[in-house]
């Protein structure tokens, strides 16, 4: 993979990789420094994957944010979502709010499926947890949200669209799940349930949302300096013996 191709991959996708960066590790600070850690390695390894192979990244990504979180001296601490500058961004808040109580798998594997829209044996992949497993958690992790949007009518009617049962069932498509939310954009939904119709603006506003202009800065900076050529005139290399 080339330098443009991979400039062109990398920021293409670069806030999705910070979200879920942030996902698991809930601090803007470390999650900016995992990023910019991310980026690097994959710039080194860039010969080893495709330049479409998210599952790659998304993998590198969680690797270097577990080892983040392994070497925290006060894991509340970098848990915290309060007083962060991210704060200012009312979809990822929402979303942290919603999947407080949740593990840490399963806060995962939402934002993969939500927001990054990775396909079930690409969330597989990353979070090392067989397809069936990940479809499960998937549906139970719906059902744990809604009930928290709607806590005294739980999944009381589902019928108003005919994708909305597959869809608490983790049996939905991606096509499917983004017909939905195109259908949310149209506001074609009439007579769908208030906490399905809460639940789906709060996904399609985090898809879409936009890493904080201090961070897209920052990475820019780091990946102009990787990408850096090192050339070393021969009068140096003289000199140098």
């Amino acid at each position: 993979m080339d330098k443009a191709h991979f400039n062109t991959f990398i920021f293409s996708n670069a806030d999705k990789i910070y979200y879920y960066l942030y996902c698991i590790l809930r601090n803007s600070d470390d999650t900016v420094e995992v990023l910019t850690n991310t980026i690097e390695e994959c710039w080194y390894e860039r010969k080893n994957y495709e330049h479409t192979d998210l599952t790659y990244v998304f993998k590198t990504a969680r690797k270097l944010a577990k080892a983040q979180i392994f070497k925290s001296d006060d894991l509340k601490t970098t848990n915290s979502i309060e007083g962060c500058p991210v704060n200012s961004n009312p979809a990822m808040v929402r979303f942290c709010n919603l999947t407080e109580k949740l593990s840490p798998i399963q806060a995962e594997i939402m934002c993969l499926r939500s927001m990054v829209r990775l396909k079930l044996d690409e969330i597989a992949i990353v979070v090392e947890l067989g397809i069936n497993n990940v479809q499960s958690m998937l549906a139970n992790v719906r059902k744990e949200i809604r009930a928290q949007i709607d806590p005294n009518d739980i999944l009381n009617d589902l019928t108003a669209h005919e994708i909305i049962p597959k869809y608490y069932s983790g049996l939905t498509t991606i096509e499917e799940e983004e017909q939905l939310r195109l259908f949310f954009l149209r506001r074609d939904l009439a007579g769908i349930p208030d906490m399905d119709r809460e639940l789906f603006q709060v996904f399609l506003k985090m898809g879409n949302e936009e890493m904080p202009k201090i961070c897209s800065e920052q990475l820019l900076l780091r990946i102009k300096e990787i990408q850096k050529p090192k050339k070393t005139s021969l009068y140096s290399r003289l000199f140098r013996k």
